[in-house]
Order: C-alpha cells, then structure tokens, then sequence
C-alpha cells in the first residue's frame, strides 16, 4: 500500500528541507508531493488522491487553516498534520475543530515529526489494510505473469487455487502510453504520474459507471501501463469507455494519451495480445481519438513516396507569407492517413526530408538554425513529431510559424530587444521567463539572451527583477496596496521571495521602505 504526504509551505528552503531530512521511505511513506501555495494544494488534492496534509498555516495566498476547511467541506479523507511559527490559541482551536491530528511549532526536530507520521502511519494502515489486501496480491501476481510472459506451473495453480487466475475466463489487455514534453521528464515526477494514472483509474472504473469491470493496473514503464480486464465488453461501448478515459488521463496528466487495446480473449491469451499491442506501439500511429483496436490493425509493408519538395521549396522562397507551404504539408500527411499509409517509418522519412528542405531554405536565407530554433524546445517537437498525427501536425505548425513569424517582423538587434522591454514592461504579473519573450519574438532563446546583453548591457533575469523592483516601489510610495498583493502585481507568488528580492535591491524590507517614503512625503 503506497502512502502519499503533500506539503504545503511558503518557504521553499522548508519544504527542501523536509523532503530531504524525513525519513519518509522508513515511515512507510512512498509518495511526497509539495506545494507553495494554497492554490497548488488544492490543484494537486483535486488529481490525485492524498493521505497525510503536512501544512504551515500562515501563507500569503491563503491560510493552512483555509485549505483543511476546504478539504473537509469535499469530504476529501486526509489526515493533518499543522506546522506553524505561531502558538496562537484561536489557531489551535480551529485546527481542532477541523480533525487535525497534530498542531506541532516550529522549528520541529525530525524525530519529533516522525514521530507524529509513524502514529498517523499505523492508523491509515490499519483503517485500509482489510481493503487492500486481496487486491495487492492480485496485483503482484499479473505484474509477474506479464513481466515473465506467463507464468511456471506451479505460479499458476497457486493463483488458480486461491481464485486470482483462470485461464478460461474472458479478458482484455490495454497499454496505455503518455508521451511527455523534456520539461515533464526532467523534473522526475515519476511516481506522481504513477500515482495520478493509479487513482483516475480507481475512480473511472469502479467509482465511475462501470462498476462492472474488475480491473489490475501494472507499470511498464516510466510513461507506460498495462491494465488488465476482466470483462466482455462489445466494441462500440469499449470504444466510448476508452475515449472517455484517455481524456481524464490527458486532463490529469497534461500529456498526450494513447491507448492501444486488445481483444477480448481467454486470460491465458493474454501474453499474446501483449506482443501484438507491443508491435504496434513500435509501428501503428494514432490518429486524433488516440485509440488503436488490435482487431483493426495487421502488419503491413508501406513504400514511402516522397512528396514535391522542390516545389514547395520555391513557393516558400517566393511567397511573402509561409501559410500555403504549411497547409499543403499538412494536406499531405492527412492524405496518407485516410489512404492507411502512415506508419512509424513513414512519419521518421517524412521528417526527415522536411528538415532537409527547411535546412536549404535557412542556408539560402543565410540565417542559422539557432538564431530561430532553440534546442531543447526543437528537440521536444522533433521528438513527438511520429509518436502519433496530431504530433506530426504541430511539428510542421511549430516549423513554419516559426519561420513565418522570423520571416515577417524587424530582426534589427535593437528592434527585437525594444520588442522584448515593452513587453516586460505591459506583463510584469505573468510569466517572464526566457521561453516567452523568445516566442513573441519568433527566435531562439540563446539568441534573444545574446542580442539583450550586447544592447542593454544586462541579462534578461536582471533586466526583468530590476523592472518588477520599480514597480514593487511605486505600488508601495503610491498605493495603500499590502506588500503581499504588492509582490502578486509585480509577479512573485512567493512573499519571502519577494521580499528578499526586494531588500536586495532597495538594501530594506518592502515595509520599511514604505515607512520610509511616507514619511519623506509629508
């Protein structure tokens, strides 16, 4: 049984330093997950299901006290945990009144809050290990069977015996695939996908309205599963529950979903099934409904015909805009789809002789590659473009806007950066990262960075902490706004982030500024 904790603070070195301190795996602990705010709490609660709530109380956006009281008005079963800097009365009362399970004051030791956990621990295990129990074995025996490709005899007469397998009982396999962005991949949230795709499950299948349906979750991979039925489901009703299902997984993971579904069969068909499926992950392409039928898919050997490049090549060199290349591309790919001509091999040849064809296009352009096309956001589409059609589809999109968008605008280093510093200036709330201001400029962004600091003298990250800074100090001589709604307006979420950046730059706190230049004033 996996026990999950989310941990809600402001301060991120907190956080950081209960992550790493607690000893969560010895506690029977298997998942953490954190947040920084309230609203993050909630976003997560309201994915995946949690166990344990380890909260400060005090936060800008919302109080620690404010998120139980949501939590119990959902009837979400959590058990609480609060760690708060304050021995306030009226703070203990009201986390009593809401069931928390502990009010501890910081600073807390480890032990002491471990604890606290290992208490919590026992009573979660012993309210859901009569539920867990039978289901657990049942799991850990399909796990092995489709790991092994079956089974030794002896496996399965044990599992036969104690009634987790029977050979003549009908069944399905799915693989169900989710295709992650390099971003999603590098921050290594493995076991919380795990964790959504477990809980969407439980509740689609059996919370949901097909309660009919016996089902087994197995992990194949880091972005793969294998769900295992036991049912009979007719095609036309398979088809609808499938589309149905892949899209909470896509809403709960924010990733591209593919499943691709076996017939229904004997149990000891499955293995079967499994190498089927298995080939026509390494072949088959989705299309849009993300769903692949192992009834509708044969093998087949396609010979790729090259489309007229050399046309297309002229046409972008003499229009003014890209669109019409960009829709004949697209006209191309969607013809091959409805004529059953897209495999794997297909799509990675198409690419292939798409950015042959770009590639001519920039050198007689004499532009390079990197001052429009940033590696690792290049590589992300390149990647997924024969995954499946519509990934194929946003990689032409992604190419040609780029270049339309390059092709179109004033590329004079000292128009770009002028662009770029309006901007920061009109969004100061929003996101600043350099992904954005390189996107509405249509370049890299190793080349927007480059040309910033040859024409302002400064990084874009300085740049944009100075702005916000000013602002930060007009809001606070010229406004009766809090300093906290203060570093929203300004972009920081976090207000100790916020506030040493600030005293950083001023050398004193938001609110001694303020003070200061009141004061001043009269």
């Amino acid at each position: 049984m996996n026990i999950s904790v989310l941990i809600v603070d402001d301060d991120r070195l907190v956080v950081d330093k209960l992550v790493e301190g607690v000893s969560w795996k010895r506690l029977g602990i298997g998942t953490v997950l954190t947040a920084y705010n309230i609203r993050q709490a909630m976003e997560i609660l309201n994915e995946v299901s949690v166990d344990i709530l380890l909260s400060d109380i005090e936060m800008p956006q919302g109080s620690g006290l404010e998120l139980l009281e949501w939590i119990r008005n959902k009837e979400i079963p959590i058990e609480c945990i609060f760690l708060s800097s304050y021995a306030y009365f009226a703070y203990a009362q009201k986390a009593i009144n809401l069931k928390s399970r502990e009010y501890m004051l910081k600073p807390v030791s480890n032990r002491e809050l471990e604890e606290a956990l290992t208490s919590i621990v026992e009573i979660i295990r012993e309210r859901n290990e009569r539920k867990e129990d039978g289901k657990d074995k049942q799991n850990a025996f399909w796990e092995r069977f489709l790991f092994q490709d079956g089974m030794s005899l002896s496996g399965v007469e044990k599992a036969q015996k104690e009634g987790i397998y029977r050979p003549s009982e009908r069944g399905r396999l799915e693989i169900v695939r989710a295709f992650p962005d390099s971003d999603t991949r590098k921050k290594n949230d493995i076991n919380l996908y795990d964790f959504i795709v477990q809980n969407i499950s439980e509740e689609f299948f059996i919370g949901g309205g097909y309660k009919q349906n016996e089902f087994f979750l197995v992990r194949r991979s880091d972005y793969e599963w294998y769900l295992v039925f036991r049912e009979n489901e007719k095609l036309e009703q398979l088809e609808k529950q499938a589309a149905t299902f892949k899209d909470y997984l896509e809403k709960a993971l924010h990733m591209r979903v593919c499943i691709y579904i076996g017939k229904v069969c004997r149990m000891d068909g499955l293995i079967n099934s499994k190498k089927i499926l298995e080939q026509m992950e390494l072949e088959a392409v989705p299309g849009e409904g993300g769903l692949l039928f192992e009834e509708e898919w044969f093998k087949k050997e396609i010979e790729y015909i090259s489309p007229p490049w050399e046309v297309w090549e002229k046409e972008m060199m003499a229009e003014d805009m890209l669109e019409g290349v960009e829709q004949k591309l697209l006209e191309f790919i969607r013809s091959l789809w409805a004529h059953n001509q897209v495999t794997v091999s297909i799509l990675e040849h198409f690419r292939k002789e798409l950015m042959q064809m770009i590639y001519r296009y920039l050198n007689k352009q004499d532009i390079l590659v990197t001052r429009i096309f940033d590696g690792k956001e290049f590589d992300d589409f390149y990647e997924k473009a024969v995954s499946t059609l519509p990934d194929m589809e946003l990689f032409i999109h992604y190419m040609l806007e780029k270049l339309s968008g390059f092709r179109n605008q004033d590329n004079r280093q000292e128009s770009v950066v002028e662009q770029m510093k309006h901007y920061i200036n009109d969004h100061l709330r929003e996101d600043l990262s350099r992904k954005k201001l390189a996107s509405i400029v249509f370049l890299s962004e190793d080349y927007v960075s480059k040309i910033f600091m040859n024409v302002t003298g400064m990084s874009i990250p300085n740049y944009v902490s100075s702005c916000r800074m000013q602002k930060a100090q007009e809001y606070l001589k010229h406004s009766n706004l809090s300093v906290s709604k203060v570093a929203l307006e300004v972009g920081y979420s976090n207000f100790s982030y916020f506030s040493k950046t600030f005293r950083d730059y001023a050398g004193c706190t938001p609110n001694e500024y303020r003070n200061r230049v009141q004061n001043n004033s009269y």
